[in-house]
């Protein structure tokens, strides 16, 4: 029922972060990324997953199993959201759209790139520091500038992922 009526009622308990979940262990999925405990490993190479999901996902990599094929085409892909992403292709979908033009795209990636490489949009940073001035084109250098001048910062990785998916790379409603 929780489902339907879009209760989450499992809440973080790190402080100052705010995120809810549906059950149990979505929360404690989710609380890893601020511990940064990751303890599911593989036995054929030492790669170490935050959670069972991720070391699935991983190991397709090793059997080149892809359970998830398009029923319109041959395209098969080792996770769920490359086959969303691939059915755009026959469905025309551009969810995704620049801030600063027209151009859409069925990819938040592709959105990333056109801003960067396109010379359409001079002096846009897809980077911006929540703390300071700070922008930057480069995830690395964001990720370093949040390391070095704001160590307040609980998780740099994870707010890096934010700043540069949620401030550009946005869903249109359209």
């Amino acid at each position: 029922m929780k489902l339907h009526t879009g209760e989450k009622p499992f809440k973080c308990t790190w402080p100052t972060c705010h995120y809810s979940f549906l059950t149990a262990s979505a929360m404690k999925d989710h609380y890893r990324t601020h511990t940064g405990e990751k303890s599911f490993l593989c036995d054929l190479c030492g790669f170490a997953g935050g959670t069972r999901h991720a070391l699935t996902k991983h190991r397709r990599q090793h059997t080149g199993e892809k359970p998830f094929k398009c029923d319109e085409c041959s395209f098969a892909s080792t996770t769920q959201s490359h086959l969303t992403r691939h059915k755009r292709v026959h469905t025309g979908e551009k969810p995704y759209r620049c801030p600063w033009c027209d151009y859409r795209s069925n990819c938040a990636e592709n959105i990333r790139k056109h801003i960067l490489h396109t010379g359409k949009h001079e002096g846009v940073k897809m980077y911006n520091c929540p703390k300071c001035d700070y922008g930057t084109n480069v995830p690395v250098e964001f990720r370093n500038h949040l390391k070095e001048q704001h160590p307040d910062i609980e998780n740099p990785d994870l707010a890096y992922l934010h700043a540069g998916k949620g401030s550009h790379c946005e869903r249109s409603v359209i």
